[in-house]
């Protein structure tokens, strides 16, 4: 089966371009594919992926405030955005 990073085929049961899909989340405008990544390297290491508007971000996170952080910063930034990584390090401190 050919492995796709499509939203709509990933919520049709497609496979993951990047690993084991575990649960879709959505929220408003925004969607987190949390996935188990089965390459070498990050094998077994949960992850989420982010999309926008159906649109792949084309980046993935450790933790799923970090990915929501990302998808609000791709939004209002575009795919360059640094927002994220400041939002986060403010909130550890």
């Amino acid at each position: 089966m050919e492995r796709t990073t499509d939203l709509v085929k990933l919520k049709n049961g497609a496979r993951f371009t990047w690993g084991r899909v575990t649960e879709i989340h959505e929220i408003a405008e925004y969607a987190i594919v949390e996935y188990v990544e089965d390459f070498a390297g990050d094998k077994g290491t949960t992850k989420y992926s982010t999309y926008v508007n159906g649109k792949s971000c084309a980046r993935s996170y450790l933790s799923m405030d970090a990915a929501l952080a990302g998808c609000i910063a791709y939004k209002i930034e575009g795919c360059n955005h640094k927002a994220d990584r400041y939002f986060i390090s403010m909130m550890k401190e």
